[in-house]
């Protein structure tokens, strides 16, 4: 197996130690790289190494257009790098070959899309009186520490970092340990390769509850960002409190899509393959629900069970598969427990339901009907390719199953019928609504949560809020 490195300070390095994580092909279950697990030596170094960049103002006092123009560099050398990071990324993740091919083009996209802000930073004059001139700066935090989940490693890591970068922030990447290889040999190749000054983008691998704990406590890291699971973005939040430093926080979701007796129910079929068997479910924002009218709901249930039951099961790297391995044996027989809950609180398993048998950790598409709005799988996020069918009469029960989750990350309306699409949109609670398409966004809209699913934006120009702060400068004339 091929060892990976930290690269720290512009430099791939091993450590402090010589302890390593193996990483898995879900697809067959076997070994295929591992990496250099950072301890608390080696967070620290690449502490230091951002702290020393961000204090040499090498990328804070770099004029705006040249800030940019690097950034375009590191697009420019991600889409270099796409087809053999995908690869990697397709092995090491299990998703489908084209897609994490793209997740290479969408970095890419990211640090085009904020290149463009670096020169718009803006402040404001503000009128004190005819005596005073006053004015503010947006100037970034310094040191920005990242936690970067297993599902979109690439995508996610561009989408904050892009960000912070554009702000003028230097940054420490902790990537997920089950994921880390293709960040770790093309991701870092691409800034190597584009001319980022040493220490201004440093990327570590270790587990969460070691270097990911050690960089969120760490008292030179200014600023946090973390996408991930409920529990663990909590105590990602208590650890900034307890410093008084500001968290980005994008956790889980439990999302879904109101379908109205008008709608048009192969756009709701096309958004179900799409939106929660595309990558086996393990999208935050998967439309993991749906609330159909009474009068359209069994013809809804077959269209979905036909669907799900001549969904083609395989290896993300084979033609012609598109339902791909969930992350691990520890997911699967979650997945698994979660289908099984269901099955006995009364719902009906009308597709899949179980494991499939054989090697990797693959689970048939499964689509629950007759399901009630208190059950666990109703309730709880699964992340895996498990649907769950509700029925409403009303419009406001639908709108009361659709918010009766502790989650607020998406939700969905499919209808015919604009005004319809717009008080629905205007009543559910969520921080993004897709209307007769699931996954309907772009890297310049706003993405985030309510609720459970927290409360910060990712994404388009609101994003890069979270990444600068204020100051406030009067001049007595």
């Amino acid at each position: 197996m091929e060892k990976y490195q930290h690269y720290i300070n512009g430099k791939w390095t091993d450590g402090s130690s010589k302890e390593t994580i193996n990483v898995v092909n879900p697809a067959n279950g076997k070994d295929i790289g591992q990496i250099v697990c950072a301890q608390s030596e080696d967070v620290n170094a690449a502490v230091e190494a951002a702290f020393d960049s961000y204090k040499s103002r090498i990328l804070v006092d770099m004029l705006p257009m040249e800030r940019a123009k690097l950034m375009r560099a590191i697009a420019n050398e991600l889409r270099a790098v796409s087809k053999d990071g995908g690869k990697l990324l397709c092995h090491e993740n299990g998703k489908l070959l084209a897609n994490a091919e793209y997740e290479f083009i969408d970095g890419a996209n990211y640090f085009d899309y904020y290149s463009g802000m670096t020169d718009k930073l803006e402040g404001n004059t503000i009128p004190v009186n005819n005596k005073v001139v006053d004015y503010t700066l947006l100037e970034p935090y310094g040191v920005s520490g990242h936690i970067i989940p297993w599902n979109f490693p690439i995508s996610m890591l561009a989408r904050s970092l892009a960000c912070a970068f554009a702000a003028g922030n230097s940054t420490v990447i902790k990537t997920a340990e089950l994921t880390p290889l293709a960040t770790a040999a093309f991701f870092t190749k691409a800034i190597d390769k584009a001319g980022v000054p040493p220490g201004l983008i440093n990327v570590i691998c270790g587990y969460g509850n070691e270097a990911g704990a050690e960089l969120t406590a760490h008292k030179d890291v200014a600023q946090i960002t973390f996408t991930g699971s409920v529990a663990t973005g909590k105590k990602i939040l208590h650890a900034a409190a307890e410093r008084a430093v500001p968290a980005v926080v994008e956790l889980g979701g439990k999302s879904a899509a109101i379908v109205c007796p008008d709608a048009d129910l192969d756009k709701v079929v096309a958004s179900a393959k799409a939106g929660i068997f595309g990558q086996a479910g393990q999208i935050c924002s998967a439309m993991s629900r749906v609330v159909a009218h009474k009068s359209i709901k069994n013809e809804l249930v077959e269209k979905l069970a036909n669907l799900a039951s001549t969904i083609k099961v395989g290896p993300g790297d084979v033609e012609g598969s598109e339902l791909t391995p969930v992350i691990s044996e520890e997911q699967v027989q979650k997945v698994e427990n979660y289908a099984r809950s269901g099955q006995q609180a009364g719902a009906e398993a009308v597709a899949g339901g179980k494991r499939v048998e054989g090697d990797g950790y693959f689970f048939e598409a499964t689509v629950f009907d007759n399901v009630k709005p208190d059950m666990t799988i109703a309730q709880e996020e699964i992340f895996g390719p498990v649907l769950s069918v509700l029925e409403y009469d009303e419009p406001e029960e639908a709108i009361e199953i659709a918010n009766g989750t502790e989650f607020g990350l998406a939700g969905g309306v499919f209808t015919r019928d604009l005004d319809k699409a717009t008080e629905t949109a205007s009543k559910l609670e969520a921080g993004q609504i897709y209307v007769n398409s699931w996954f309907t966004g772009s890297v310049a809209t706003p993405f985030g949560g309510y609720k459970q699913s927290g409360y910060s934006r990712e994404k388009g120009q609101e994003a890069i809020k979270s990444y600068l702060q204020v100051k406030n400068v009067g001049i007595q004339l």
